[in-house]
């Protein structure tokens, strides 16, 4: 798979911001929003942010609710009280959902809204717009109320060279390139059956050393930062 420009990755953000789609158990959405399981479960139990699906036992979460848990992470991060944080990104949902998400612009510290011209709690002006949130989400210092550690979240489009996410392909799950083959199943390949690189290419041809190794790299990355959360 060739690599994903930054407008493919706007697109392929902005189309998945109008629908559900992609359905994630919780601790799944956790390793890819780049959360502690416990904050994603604690943020839906008292709404803070409900995943697209509330009603599904158990929980599941849409692609757009990674974006939105990110986001609402970001503001948090920031010095944002929970609940101001919860009510700008459901208006950044109720925008994305009329298509107007192109209006919702990043700041370093925030985002504005519609109308808005610097950011309610840092007076920045405009930085990027919302497609930013999936560049690497890495956050270097601990945040209050959210983890004691430095959290750590794939991209959500293209997680490395030779993967990719789309929420139309396998529910979002992150497969390797050109293939609907889910790095999970690699590394469970790698993992739990003892295969090398080598042997998981002769079971799946199409495969490059390349895919299947950052694949393992993918998943043992997002399950480390888990168990450190």
């Amino acid at each position: 798979m060739t690599s994903v420009t930054g407008s493919d990755e706007r697109e392929v953000l902005h189309s998945a911001l109008r629908f559900p789609r992609g359905r994630y158990e919780t601790a799944r959405a956790a390793q890819l929003s780049g959360l502690p399981e416990r904050t994603v479960y604690d943020w839906a139990r008292n709404k803070i942010l409900a995943p697209d699906y509330p009603n599904a036992r158990p929980l599941r979460w849409s692609y757009r609710d990674l974006v939105f848990l990110r986001l609402l992470t970001r503001l948090r991060a920031h010095g944002m009280e929970r609940g101001v944080a919860s009510q700008r990104v459901s208006l950044v949902r109720e925008l994305a959902a009329s298509d107007k998400v192109d209006e919702v612009r990043l700041t370093h510290r925030g985002l504005l809204l519609p109308g808005e011209q610097h950011d309610r709690l840092t007076g920045e002006a405009v930085l990027a717009d919302l497609a930013e949130l999936t560049e690497r989400f890495d956050l270097l210092e601990p945040i209050e109320g959210v983890s004691r550690g430095a959290l750590w979240g794939p991209n959500l489009v293209q997680p490395t060279e030779h993967t990719f996410m789309s929420p139309w392909v396998l529910g979002g799950e992150p497969c390797i390139g050109g293939t609907r083959i889910p790095t999970a199943s690699v590394l469970a390949l790698v993992e739990r059956r003892g295969m090398s690189t080598g042997q998981v290419i002769v079971l799946y041809p199409q495969l490059t050393s390349e895919g299947v190794d950052e694949a393992v790299w993918l998943e043992r990355k997002m399950r480390e930062r888990q168990a450190a959360a």
